[in-house]
């Protein structure tokens, strides 16, 4: 059994934006999942905020979740060419929540 793999590889993360400062959340404190033999966390769930539409739901979650943060960043993380250059990697605001 053969699998062709992209040399790219990706990831979102969320900040909260308090008086100006953003501060990385951890993903297991916006998803809070229980463990059930693996972390899904780690399986790179959270990458799903990313689809078209997702800030719809996602946006008030984090307001409910985290009411003490002004608004949000949800960012998507990349490296473009991970065997080659594996310290390119490159961060961009996918979409803000709030102000």
């Amino acid at each position: 059994m053969f699998y062709n793999i992209g040399d790219e590889f990706g990831y979102a993360q969320v900040y909260g934006v308090r008086n100006g400062n953003p501060q990385l959340i951890d993903p297991h404190q916006i998803l809070e999942t229980r463990a059930i033999g693996y972390d899904n966390i780690n399986r790179n769930a959270l990458i799903t905020v990313l689809s078209p539409g997702m800030s719809d739901a996602f946006c008030p979650f984090l307001k409910r979740k985290f009411p003490y943060f002004e608004k949000f960043l949800v960012t998507y993380v990349e490296y473009p060419h991970l065997t080659e250059q594996p310290l390119e990697r490159i961060q961009t605001v996918a979409y803000t929540c709030g102000q």
